[in-house]
């Protein structure tokens, strides 16, 4: 009898000392394999996005598509999805002219369509509405093609993008 109670009295007392200690010890196991996984999970994940990081800028090298001439591939862009609506054609796409005016930076786009009159004020009206940019300048000329004896109209066009103040 007293060896059953001396059991359970020392039962308590076992698990102060020793067992409590070890299951402690199996929870911060636990928790430190949890977070081993998490890092592990998150160096993968970076060299993953490191990956696709380099994809992405495979691909717009490729395409030929830098931060410095994006808005001019976006000017490109509407310009080509307004064109295709209707029977314009572009001539001349020259690369921007950087301009100083009144202390303000600015890029001038010269752009040459051809087209007959009321397909080319629709895309004036087209451009104004879009709001790219400014139309500085715009002028309608008269082209003679000698080889194929016949005129046609032309749109030049100053495109003003404004940079900074």
């Amino acid at each position: 009898m007293i060896l059953l109670i001396g059991f359970i009295l020392s039962i308590p007392i076992l698990y102060y000392t020793t067992f409590q200690n070890t299951i402690e010890l199996k929870n911060t196991y636990k928790k430190l394999l949890k977070e081993k996984d998490d890092t592990d999970n998150i160096t993968s994940r970076t060299l993953s996005f490191r990956q696709e990081d380099k994809y992405i800028d495979s691909i717009l090298a490729k395409e030929n598509i830098f931060a410095n001439n994006s808005f001019q591939q976006i000017l490109l862009k509407k310009i080509n999805g307004y064109k295709e609506s209707t029977s314009l054609e572009i001539i001349e796409f020259k690369n921007p002219i950087e301009v100083l005016d009144n202390n303000i930076k600015s890029q001038l786009y010269p752009i040459t369509i051809k087209g007959d009159f009321n397909a080319l004020l629709q895309f004036l009206n087209y451009f104004e509405e879009e709001g790219l940019g400014e139309i500085k300048s715009y002028s309608f000329k008269k082209k003679r093609n000698y080889s194929r004896r016949n005129e046609y109209l032309v749109l030049e066009l100053l495109l003003k993008k404004v940079i900074s103040n």
